[in-house]
């Protein structure tokens, strides 16, 4: 019995020591943060900066013992304030027995309004004091609008950072804050800039601008930046080297003051223009918005007033880029449009006037019920929309189309654009966003114009269809076909085979062409293309141009 009791007294010997370990370990992992256990602290501010304290500098370690010190004099609390809830925060990571602490750190307008969150999801309110001296450190910057050096923007296009800069900063304490650097410019960048050097600020505008413009060894202009014309550097492919300082003031209403220098090579371009084709359209038509001298087609920025719910798509057309743009039938009438449009620093604006459609009656529909409950219900033209959004949303930046457009068969207009169809079997009605034709059995379907198929295929609402592409967001659509005589990617020329016309999807009750002709989807208004073509120009500007066109007869009998 003596010697069982000495063996358990010798296993526990050896075992005690292993639990009190192992013990100590679990405690530790669920254990507030201890300075002397953190391997290393990784601290995300606001902007997404991330600092990283290992102990492998005096620096680091008087960061990881400050971050513990002000936890340790936190004082716990019930929850976060409401206001805090969601707001961003400092983002604290604690490496510590190979295991990762997140703690996140919420810092306010007022130090005695600083708090922590742990790892176990407590919170605490930080001691003013200790809030303070953080928000005194170069670690907190992004809590500090004011601390933000600012940018400068060449010609609304090209983002430079300063050079050299002396920037001070107003921090937690009411104390200024320096984050002073010089640096080099990147030699070998150059800057676009179309006609006339246009410069701008971000977050704070300077009280005092100088530029200095060179070329070679001579200086070309040294002055104030209001002072600066385009006469100063031209117009036409010229490069040079500028130098922009900027001062901010030192005063009793900034939160900031300073010095920065920017240094950069423009390479000097004639200034961008834009004109339309027409100024005088018919709602439910589109005019083309021509531009020159545009360094980057993605800087364009179009807007309308009152908004055509439309963003234009430009496309190169040599040295020139051109956007179709549809006033569609679907918006309410306007008898005017104002257009801005800007890149490169310039910024234009135009008057489109719209002349509204002729009222014409309604058009009654002898189709049955029994079609348009099958063919035309919202589901199936749900489904339409569904399988055709591909084809709608890729477009070729090849301009196929030429000259006028013909029409797609050489039979009189059943139902015209724009007209309202009434379905007298359903007491149904909408806007004909197409035309249909007065056709035969057995007649051909032909292109409008050259272009390259991008769709064939049958939905319960179109019946048998193609689509073809006329480059620029510009389509054709040819409903109802019996038969169609091409496939995706043939490329055909005006007046080429489509396929015979037909009795498929929702129809009048009998053989039936419905075409249409959209720009991104958009239904436009077919008829001035088959006199005048479009009125696109790429060159000098268009004279003024003629009045539109009356839109061609429909029949009545076919009714």
């Amino acid at each position: 019995m003596k010697k069982k009791i000495i063996l358990l007294i010798v296993i526990l010997a050896l075992f005690i020591p292993t639990l009190i370990a192992v013990g100590y370990y679990i405690n530790a992992q669920n254990a507030p943060v201890a300075e002397r256990t953190v391997e290393k602290l990784t601290v995300t501010d606001l902007d997404g900066n991330v600092f990283v304290f290992d102990k492998s500098s005096k620096e680091s370690k008087e960061m990881i013992s400050f971050f513990i010190g002000m936890n340790n004099s936190a004082k716990q609390i019930n929850a976060l304030p409401d206001q805090l809830r969601g707001a961003e925060c400092y983002e604290a990571v604690y490496r510590s027995f190979n295991k990762d602490k997140v703690y996140k750190y919420y810092f306010t307008d007022n130090p005695n309004e600083a708090y922590y969150v742990d790892a176990r999801n407590k919170t605490y309110s930080i001691n003013s004091d200790k809030a303070v001296k953080f928000l005194s450190m170069k670690y907190s910057e992004s809590s500090f609008e004011a601390s933000k050096e600012p940018e400068l923007t060449v010609s609304n296009q090209s983002v430079l950072e300063p050079v050299n800069i002396d920037w001070k900063y107003k921090a937690g304490a009411g104390e200024f804050i320096s984050t002073s650097y010089t640096g080099k410019p990147d030699i070998n960048a150059e800057y676009p800039v179309s006609g006339s050097l246009q410069l701008a600020f971000s977050e704070h505008q300077p009280d005092y601008v100088t530029v200095k413009i060179m070329q070679g060894d001579e200086v070309i202009f040294d002055d104030l930046y209001e002072k600066l014309t385009t006469n100063d550097i031209g117009e036409t492919n010229k490069k040079f080297n500028i130098e922009v300082n900027a001062k901010w003031y030192e005063s009793a209403d900034n939160e900031f003051y300073g010095e920065a220098l920017y240094k950069f090579t423009a390479n000097v371009s004639a200034p961008a223009y834009f004109y339309l084709g027409e100024d005088t359209i018919e709602h439910g038509e589109f005019v083309v918005l021509t531009g020159k001298n545009i360094l980057d087609i993605n800087s364009i920025v179009f807007k309308s007033e009152p908004s055509i719910n439309y963003t234009p798509k430009f496309y190169q057309e040599g040295d020139f880029v051109v956007a179709l743009i549809p006033v569609s039938i679907a918006l309410e009438y306007s008898p005017s449009y104002k257009f801005t449009v800007s890149s490169g620093g310039v910024t234009e604006e135009f008057n489109l006037n719209v002349t509204e459609r002729a009222k014409k009656s309604n058009i009654y529909s002898k189709a049955p019920a029994t079609l348009v409950n099958r063919t035309r219900t919202q589901a199936a033209l749900d489904a339409f929309s569904n399988a055709l959004k591909s084809t709608v949303n890729t477009n070729e930046s090849v301009r196929y189309w030429d000259g006028v457009f013909s029409e797609p068969v050489s039979r009189l207009i059943r139902w015209g654009f724009g007209r309202t169809i009434v379905v007298s079997s359903t007491a149904t009605q909408f806007v004909n966003q197409g035309v249909d034709y007065v056709v035969n059995a057995g007649d051909l379907a032909v292109a409008v114009n050259k272009g390259k198929v991008v769709y064939v295929g049958e939905q319960v609402y179109s019946g048998k269809l193609v689509v073809v592409d006329h480059g620029y967001g510009l389509k054709s659509w040819y409903m109802n076909l019996s038969s169609i005589s091409v496939k995706v990617g043939d490329i055909v020329e005006k007046g080429g085979e489509i396929g015979i016309v037909g009795d498929t999807g929702f129809t009048n009750d009998g053989v039936n062409l419905h075409y249409e002709l959209t720009i991104n989807g958009v239904p436009v208004c077919p008829y001035p293309l088959n006199e005048e073509g479009i009125k696109m120009y790429v060159g000098e500007k268009p004279a003024q141009p003629e009045e539109p066109s009356e839109e061609p007869a429909e029949t009545e009998t076919a009714e």
